[in-house]
């Protein structure tokens, strides 16, 4: 069973790398935006892995797992991560695996089914917490509360959390962009800044470790503190949006889709228009204010 952050059925979305080794920790310190070392403590924290350039190359969460650090990553681009990452390994006590059975996840976002985890001992007190199982929790309640829920297949088993009442994956990507939180896919990778997609207001950057691939970049827009083009939260009845569509404001081509769920879209725009409806394929975008401050 594949890793599916979403849901575990169909065509998953996500799929888990495993990082081992001793020089593990060190490795992904030097490329994501994430602390490393808040990573045993915390259970699992978003992060980011940038180009040189400081553009996001993926969006991941990092699960510390019983002996190894998981990265759950968007399917699209898992095989192209685990090469570019290699890269980076040279000659130290690191192994990078891409995980194809005995993971899953599913998501739920209803009482019952949080009752049913109160129940079991897996619903977190916290932001995330890991079961007697080992499975791993992560709770998300800035908007539509939402819990995600990481482990191997055998976990869920013997935890006796079946797959009922699990989130689709349509579901699920409603309630992240409702979150205010992006993905990044093959279709957009490489395109934004971690600042443009809000990653430092949902606490995916540290700004006091050392130095990792596109640090000088994510740096700088911090201290210049401000960033002119962020994520913002669209509602539009618009048919047949894609991700790279672009939103005007009547006169030019503002900002570009970055992720599409039914009626509700994520997108990089100018900070000026946030609160401005603007134009997409004839129709118009609605502003929605997102759960965190900007």
């Amino acid at each position: 069973m594949k890793v599916g952050v979403c849901a575990c059925r169909g065509d998953n979305l996500y799929e888990l790398i495993q990082i081992r080794g001793n020089d593990a920790g060190e490795l992904l310190q030097g490329q994501l935006t994430q602390d490393i070392t808040d990573l045993e403590a915390a259970l699992s924290l978003p992060a980011a892995w940038c180009n040189a350039k400081g553009r996001v190359i993926t969006l991941l969460r990092l699960l510390a797992l019983q002996d190894s650090i998981g990265l759950v990553v968007p399917a699209s681009l898992v095989d192209a991560v685990v090469q570019k990452l290699t890269l980076y390994r040279l000659r130290s006590d690191v192994s990078i695996e891409r995980v194809d059975e005995g993971w899953a996840s599913i998501a739920v976002g209803d009482t019952d089914a949080f009752d049913r985890l109160d129940a079991a001992g897996l619903l977190p007190d916290a932001d995330c917490a890991r079961s007697a199982h080992g499975l791993i929790a992560v709770d998300y309640s800035a908007a539509d509360r939402f819990i995600e829920i990481f482990g191997s297949s055998d976990a869920f088993s013997s935890a006796g959390l079946g797959l009922e009442s699990t989130l689709s994956d349509e579901q699920c990507a409603t309630m992240k962009i409702r979150a205010g939180l992006a993905d990044i896919t093959s279709e957009n990778t490489e395109k934004f800044t971690p600042h443009m997609l809000n990653l430092d207001r949902v606490g995916a950057i540290s700004f006091d470790k050392g130095c990792y691939t596109g640090q000088e970049v994510v740096a700088r827009t911090e201290h210049l503190g401000q960033s002119k083009r962020r994520l913002m939260h669209y509602r539009c009845d618009a048919r047949h949006i894609a991700i790279g569509d672009k939103l005007s404001d009547d006169e030019r081509d503002v900002g570009s889709v970055v992720n599409i769920s039914g009626k509700d879209l994520l997108a990089v725009t100018p900070v000026a228009l946030h609160d401005r409806s603007l134009t997409i394929n004839d129709a118009t975008a609605t502003p929605v204010p997102l759960p965190y401050r900007l």
